[in-house]
């Protein structure tokens, strides 16, 4: 029998296949379609270290983001730029594909088409039953995504809140191939935001909205009329469920959970990459650590969750405290903090944001003369 059985064959079952196989773990995955890359949920924006990290090459990025404008509910533009890229777009199907490949050339048995179905775990092992076959094996490795499955059979572990999205890639070339757009405002994405991104001739047009005010389509639909681009040519269309605010837990005996599966997902932007990037190595670090023992029990896994979150978990948290807040606010409130921000010394602030911490802005803005009493009044405002 394979040592570990991974579930869910996106980057998070991918690259961490990947890493346990490295580490000489004989690895199966299996995932429930017939190829990699599908379906895409992913706006594809990422960092220069994320690209690194995950060992992507540079022909899978679609753009390079130096600008990116912000439009508050009144229509008023926030703008920033630097002259080096903040983030790149990528081709989240080819990018898929290339680590479905990486795992399997670093030994990984990938089966497409099995789809989990249930698991029963044992003092000697954990047996996997899917639409095929049943496989036992020493561990079990859930990357099976928001819906998880095996997130589920941990018993009081669904996400907090989800962010519903929807996109279209439309036949239309941008001028600007290095600006993101982003939509703010209760009347165009409740509870999150909408974006265009540039590549080439085509435009990626997004929104997410939280769970509670329905599905996003319509709020698309609003936002493609607005923009003029209702009427250009549909290439592709994509659906998806955001966890946000993290789960219970991560691991129990013999299981493990990373990705969307874990709660892995910066609440900010909605972002999972960068988390993966930073959390296979430290769940690869104790698999071997339950090898080394031969003990597969929650005691021993549960280095894993004391690791990623000592690694990833504060910035997960203060993230999630700027989505609280943001959430809090009404498009008014929006349109008062907006233009507080919308001062030079501030946007030069602003445009040397990490994509991958977002919170880290936060210090800097406050140390800006005036800023501290000047926030306090306005929130202050937002409250009376």
């Amino acid at each position: 029998m394979p040592d570990i059985t991974v579930v869910g064959g996106g980057p998070a079952g991918t690259f961490s296949a990947k890493q346990l196989a490295i580490s000489g773990h004989e690895v199966t995955l299996l995932e429930e379609h017939r190829t990699s890359g599908i379906p895409t949920h992913c706006a594809g924006v990422v960092s220069n270290e994320v690209i690194k990290t995950l060992g992507l090459p540079s022909n899978l990025t679609t753009s390079m983001l130096t600008t990116a404008d912000v439009v508050l509910p009144n229509g008023k533009v926030i703008s920033t730029s630097k002259s080096s890229p903040y983030a790149y777009v990528i081709d989240r199907a080819a990018c898929d594909i290339k680590m479905a490949e990486d795992a399997e050339a670093a030994g990984v048995n990938i089966k497409y088409g099995v789809s989990y179905k249930s698991h029963v775990v044992t003092d000697d092992y954990v047996s996997v039953s899917t639409n095929t076959e049943t496989i036992k094996s020493d561990l079990l490795i859930g990357a099976d995504g928001q819906s998880s499955l095996i997130a589920a059979s941990l018993g009081n572990n669904h996400a907090r809140s989800y962010i519903r999205g929807f996109q279209v890639d439309l036949e239309h070339e941008l001028e600007d191939q290095n600006k993101m757009t982003m939509w703010l405002g209760n009347n165009v994405a409740p509870g999150f935001f909408a974006w265009q991104l540039p590549l080439g001739n085509v435009t990626r047009m997004g929104i997410g909205v939280r769970a509670s005010f329905g599905t996003p389509s319509q709020y698309l639909e609003n936002l493609l009329k607005t923009t003029g681009l209702d009427e250009k040519k549909r290439l592709k269309t994509y659906v998806g469920k955001i966890p946000i605010g993290g789960r219970r837990t991560s691991y129990s005996d013999r299981i493990l959970l990373i990705g969307d599966a874990a709660g892995q997902v910066k609440p900010v932007s909605g972002g999972g990459l960068f988390p993966i990037a930073k959390v296979a190595p430290l769940l690869r670090e104790t698999v071997d650590r339950a090898y080394s023992l031969n003990i597969f029990n929650a005691s021993v896994l549960s280095l894993y969750e004391r690791a990623w979150k000592r690694e990833i978990g504060k910035s997960l948290n203060n993230g999630m405290r700027l989505r609280n807040f943001y959430d809090s606010l009404d498009d008014d409130d929006l349109c008062r903090f907006g233009e507080l921000f919308n001062r030079p010394d501030v946007l030069e602030e602003l445009s040397e944001i990490d994509i991958d911490n977002p919170s880290n802005v936060v210090k800097p803005i406050l140390k800006k003369k005036g800023m501290k009493s000047a926030l306090f009044k306005s929130y202050l405002g937002t409250r009376l």
